[in-house]
C-alpha cells in the first residue's frame, strides 16, 4: 500500500496542530501543506485505520533516517492508497 505525509509548511496557516473541527472551516491541503514522506506500507488489521495507527507509530517512535519532518501529529495529513486522512486528537478524520 502507497502512503504519502503531507505537513504543513504555511508559516501563516494557524490550525497547524488544531483539531479537525478547529481546522475544518479553513483547511487547504493545496496551499498549506506539502508532502514531506512517501514510501509503501503493509495494510495493518485490514483496515485503514489500523493502517494509520501503524504509520504514526512508525513516525513518531522509530522514524525512517530519511524523513526530513516532525513527528507524525496533530493536523498532519496520512494518504493511503488515493484516500487522505486528518490526523485528528483522537484518531483520523476521512477528507473528500
Amino acid at each position: 500500500m502507497k502512503y504519502k505525509i503531507y505537513q504543513i509548511t504555511n508559516d501563516d496557516c494557524e490550525y497547524k496542530f488544531e483539531w479537525w473541527k478547529l481546522a475544518k472551516d479553513d483547511f487547504n491541503l493545496e496551499k498549506d501543506y506539502e508532502v514531506v514522506y512517501e514510501g509503501e506500507i503493509e495494510p495493518a488489521g485490514g483496515n485503514d485505520v489500523a493502517t494509520l495507527e501503524e504509520l504514526f507509530t512508525i513516525f513518531n517512535v522509530k522514524h525512517p533516517e530519511d524523513f526530513k519532518g516532525h513527528s507524525l501529529s496533530v493536523s498532519d495529513v496520512v494518504e493511503l492508497d488515493g484516500v487522505k486522512y486528518y490526523c485528528d486528537s483522537m484518531g483520523w478524520e476521512k477528507l473528500k
